[in-house]
């Protein structure tokens, strides 16, 4: 289940090293709400149950004690309140009450009173990071049952909802959905947020993700975590949404070694899987599964609530491949309830000439060519040099979207030495 994807995403943030006050929340939150979900399932979890109360309480003192005479937090011990750091602090302090925690309900008030005086009409915002910063302080007031105050200001920045990014959306739908009593029916103003975010959608090859066309960064926020919060809003507001099994599948291949990007992010994306994991019900999965490879069983069994968030790897070396022919891998899974994800790589050399060009998101083309041209792309390309021969490398990289941390290597061919003085590679002095 994706929970066993899960598993080092929880032990990373537990173990991170460094300790501002966002990351003393988001090393408790998502175990937090792993164990309300495991709890809810009436499973059992030994380890989990044993260490999460400690690690749970030494997070709280920690907030009670960097807490500012204002209400709000910094982003370390006697810093400034910042109204993002606040709201995410009192978020997590909820969430840890409902999965029933003793949280000190002065201290949750207090911040919840900073976040209030925060509040602004909507016609004053002038920028977007504030209509952002506004539908989080709202969620989160409404997730405190804060919701008679912060349905003051829902209408208003409904309004104008074309300050807000794609992830202020996301807060503001679930916002409304809090606020609105059971006989009010539905909130067309739910439909139109979740139809804002149905087309602005990307749909790729790796799944489905949102693109912000700024960045808040005092808000941590990246296109990872907005795609999260939106999976959240998505599994809380449409669960039969079919973009949601793309957008779990962009989330879990934006990995790596099984983390995102950083500590906000691998949080939220945790928080958000978390969410969609109760609405499938599938910790409470009961199926058999099988793993065939050219006919040959390598790995059957049975999943059951007990096992649901175990991770099996199989690896297969490339000398087993059939040269010439199709290669059958094989995944079945039985029936019953629950989910089964997979994850299947094919790591292999080939020789240069033999490698086709490929294109997934991202198009680099490189040319060799002489420096004494000035034809530009145009210049025809070397196939050949000599020793002592000066070569120009031209890399021309196209992304039809925004990209983020994208680092193109570029291996020099062998032989061959950068003279460009400025990557300190070669002496100042040299000819």
């Amino acid at each position: 289940s994706l929970a066993a994807g899960m598993t080092e995403g929880l032990d990373y943030l537990e173990h991170y090293p460094y300790e501002c006050t966002e990351q003393i929340v988001s090393r408790f939150l998502p175990n937090v709400l792993s164990y309300r979900a495991v709890r809810e399932l009436g499973l059992e979890r030994p380890a989990l149950e044993d260490r999460l109360p400690g690690l749970v309480q030494e997070a709280l003192d920690k907030l009670y004690k960097r807490q500012n005479g204002d209400g709000g937090w910094g982003w370390w011990d006697r810093g400034d309140s910042r109204v993002h750091l606040t709201a995410y602090a009192v978020f997590g302090m909820v969430k840890a009450r409902e999965a029933g925690f003793d949280v000190r309900g002065g201290v949750m008030e207090r911040g919840l009173s900073y976040l209030r005086t925060h509040l602004e009409p909507a016609r004053d915002m002038t920028s977007p990071e504030a209509a952002n910063q506004q539908a989080f302080i709202l969620y989160v007031m409404t997730e405190a049952g804060d919701a008679s105050a912060a349905s003051e200001y829902t209408g208003g920045l409904y309004d104008s909802r074309d300050k807000l990014s794609h992830y202020g959306r996301a807060y503001l739908a679930m916002a409304l959905d809090m606020i609105k009593e059971p006989e009010d029916g539905s909130d067309e103003r739910i439909g139109t947020l979740l139809s804002d975010l149905q087309n602005a959608a990307i749909l790729s090859a790796t799944g489905a993700n949102w693109e912000e066309e700024g960045y808040d960064r005092w808000a941590m926020n990246t296109d990872t975590r907005s795609t999260a919060v939106i999976l959240k809003a998505l599994a809380q507001l449409d669960p039969e949404n079919d973009l949601i099994p793309n957008v779990v599948r962009w989330l879990m291949v934006a990995r790596e070694d099984g983390i995102w990007e950083t500590t906000y992010e691998t949080a939220w994306a945790l928080i958000a899987l978390t969410d969609w994991m109760r609405v499938t019900g599938e910790l409470e999965g009961n199926y058999a599964y099988g793993l065939w490879f050219n006919e040959r069983l390598l790995e059957e069994g049975q999943v059951t609530p007990a096992n649901v968030d175990m991770t099996i790897r199989r690896q297969i070396p490339v000398s087993e491949l059939l040269e010439g022919a199709s290669n059958r891998l094989i995944i079945d899974r039985g029936p019953g309830e629950g989910r089964l994800y997979y994850t299947a790589h094919l790591r292999t050399f080939l020789p240069v000439e033999e490698i086709e060009p490929l294109n997934r998101g991202i198009i680099v083309s490189r040319q060799y060519s002489d420096p004494a041209c000035t034809e530009g792309v145009e210049c025809p390309a070397l196939d050949e040099v000599e020793v002592g021969d000066v070569v120009q490398v031209r890399l021309t990289i196209i992304a039809p979207h925004d990209l983020t941390y994208v680092v193109v290597e570029d291996p020099l061919p062998a032989g061959g030495e950068a003279i460009d003085t400025s990557l300190a590679t070669t002496s100042l002095t040299a000819g």
